[in-house]
């Protein structure tokens, strides 16, 4: 558990940053607040886990969000009504905040002979970049974030991107089981306090999800390869990698949302697809009124029902975000999870025909996501034995749309989902009642889903090695 003074400590680090240059957004010219001589790990490390949970929330709270139907915004227009979406905040946090960082971070670990540092350094990396690249496709990457000496970056095939993450997970792995090493990570690192093992378990973890979401391209090989992965990775919910916030620095969501919903400055609220899964509408409860995480993630001013918003209607329903669960002031942003490696295992096992290993696996996944959120295990067990979630034991009768219908309601707010549903093509047999939002745009043809972000105008405008792809229905290379 890390204390309230580094995440003080790294924001006052942000605003020095930043705070001169908040209109800059140049992926060719990274921040030179401070010169590279006088970075230190110590500086380095917290800024770059800080600025990474701001990049999710970017692309979650702008995009997936509405493009997977866990939010419906309170306006008509945007991605909300399919409408396309540019992502600029998230592309600015990843090329001038994060990788531009990470790159310092990695050269300040060979100049010093740190394996250890660097091997966390190229975790971040790969996880930043495989969230960039998921989003946009085709992204300039080897050559990035190298100042002036490249003012033009290529783009590079997001094949090439996943060949690269891989090669560089595993090379974490080796670094991060390096001996002899005099300077370790501490509590400058706001995620794990310098815990390798923990480091170690993220790198096989990040290597299956990677996995997974090549079973479109791979088929059950990409599957068995998850699996090998997550021998090695998470084995508990204290593993997540997350960063925490607090009292002085809130959590995003809280702050942005929340915060400014409770005081009238209504903006997103929850979509009737994710409040339609837990609240039985469209999974029928026999035995339990609805999911016990409902309330934890729902404020519906203590009405009887929970309703959800309609997409592209411009607000309905009664559930506004509660300031609970993945949204109170003090919650932390989750990234990478155990309960994510659980649906991964899940997933991967039903494909591969092992009903039994799936059902385990999604039964462990559902009590992950109770039990991070303090669920009490009466209300847990009552939902696991709800015959249309535990299936009286019967793994014969679990199917994929009950493993996604899951992963979607514990990885809430998170970019997961959202890959799921183009992995599986929006498919209404897998997600169940999944309709087009009203108003929809008229720039998206009919029958098509949004399936990645556009680049930014003005990086379009400043690289001529940067093409933009308009048609956001086209899928990217692993979704093809």
């Amino acid at each position: 558990m890390k204390t309230i003074k580094h995440i003080l400590w790294v924001f006052s680090f942000f605003i020095l940053l930043t705070g001169c240059k908040d209109d800059f957004f140049d992926v060719n010219k990274p921040s030179d607040a401070l010169s590279e001589d006088k970075v230190t790990y110590k500086t380095q490390l917290p800024y770059i886990e800080y600025q990474l949970a701001l990049m999710q929330y970017s692309m979650v709270r702008y995009m997936d969000g509405f493009y997977d139907q866990q939010l419906a915004n309170y306006l008509i227009g945007g991605p909300d009504t399919h409408g396309r979406a540019s992502l600029s905040g998230a592309w600015s946090s990843y090329y001038t905040r994060i990788l531009s960082n990470i790159k310092v971070l990695k050269r300040l670990a060979i100049k010093n002979n740190n394996p250890h540092y660097l091997g966390i350094a190229q975790v971040l990396e790969a996880l930043a970049t495989q969230m960039a690249t998921d989003h946009w496709g085709d992204i300039p990457y080897s050559e990035a974030a190298m100042g002036s000496e490249n003012l033009a970056p290529k783009s590079d095939t997001q094949q090439q991107i996943y060949d690269d993450l891989l090669q560089l997970l595993d090379e974490a792995i080796t670094n991060l089981q390096s001996t002899g090493v005099l300077d370790e990570p501490g509590s400058e690192d706001l995620i794990y306090g310098g815990d390798l093992n923990k480091w170690l378990k993220a790198a096989y973890t990040l290597e299956a999800r990677l996995h997974i979401h090549l079973t479109k391209r791979n088929g059950n090989a990409a599957a068995q390869e998850a699996l090998n992965a997550l021998q090695n990775g998470f084995t508990s919910f204290d593993d997540d990698l997350q960063v925490l916030f607090d009292n002085a620095i809130l959590n995003p969501w809280y702050k942005n949302v929340v915060s400014s919903n409770n005081t009238g400055n209504y903006s997103v609220l929850w979509s009737e697809q994710l409040i339609d899964q837990m609240n039985g509408t469209d999974y029928p409860f026999t035995s339990i009124p609805y999911d016990p995480r409902l309330p934890r993630y729902a404020d519906n001013g203590g009405a009887p029902n929970y309703v959800g918003a309609e997409n592209g209607a411009g607000g309905g329903g009664n559930c506004d975000l509660a300031d609970d669960a993945y949204f109170a002031e003090d919650a932390p942003v989750f990234l990478l999870t155990y309960m994510e490696a659980k649906f991964i295992e899940a997933e991967a096992k039903f494909l591969l025909g092992d009903k039994q290993g799936a059902y385990d696996a999604y039964i462990e996944g559902i009590t992950a996501s109770m039990d991070k959120l303090g669920i009490p295990s009466a209300d847990r067990d009552a939902y696991l034995n709800e015959a249309s979630i535990g299936f009286g034991g019967d793994a014969n009768q679990l199917e994929m749309k009950h493993i996604l219908k899951e992963k979607n309601i514990a990885l809430v707010l998170h970019p997961e989902p959202y890959t799921d549903m183009r992995r599986y093509d929006f498919d209404p047999n897998i997600f169940v009642d999944l309709t087009f939002p009203q108003n929809r745009s008229d720039e998206i043809p009919a029958n098509e889903w949004p399936r990645r972000a556009v680049y930014p105008t003005s990086e379009v405008q400043r690289n001529p090695n940067l093409d933009q792809i308009s048609e956001y229905w086209l899928p990217v290379w692993w979704d093809q």
